[in-house]
């Protein structure tokens, strides 16, 4: 290599060697900063979105009808799982739900598959309005604009 360099004189070295630094800080600008900086945009867009539904949840928790249904307006007859199982034919979402497994006599596991939100928070308030109580819930979010993945634990109190 030495002799390679030898062969040219002080000038050419120097257009070489400034050559070799353009090419490391454009080679380290396009391999290194710029690809962080749309990471950090990204994540940026990412956090003001889900502080935009946050606030969009916070607002329909609100509209959402108040109160707690008591033990004695339970209208469950028979076991738990068949009635959730009729309360998920009546919102229409038999082919959404996935898996179905009680836990026990008073707690029951849902899991559902690209559900439409709005039909989900339906069988959530008619559960509810018959006296079961979410003991766990997780959302999903999926690539097509109001349809969720979900895992829900119903208990009876």
């Amino acid at each position: 290599m030495s002799e390679f360099l030898a062969r040219y004189s002080l000038r050419e070295k120097l257009i070489v060697l400034a050559a070799m630094v353009v090419v490391i800080v454009i080679g380290a600008h396009a391999l290194v900063i710029e690809p962080y900086q749309q990471r950090v945009a990204s994540l940026l867009d990412e956090i003001e979105q889900q502080r935009t539904d946050l606030t969009w949840m916070k607002s329909a928790v609100a509209r959402m009808p108040t109160g707690v249904a008591s033990s004695s307006t339970t209208r469950i007859s028979g076991t738990l799982a068949n009635f959730i199982d009729q309360a998920v034919r009546r919102q229409g979402l038999s082919e959404q739900l996935s898996q179905m497994s009680p836990i026990g006599a008073d707690e029951i596991r849902m899991r559902y598959k690209a559900v439409d939100f709005n039909h989900l928070i339906g069988f959530i308030a008619e559960v509810n309005s018959n006296g079961l109580e979410v003991q766990d819930m997780r959302i999903l979010v999926s690539d097509m604009p109001g349809v969720v993945d979900s895992h829900i634990v119903l208990m009876r109190p």
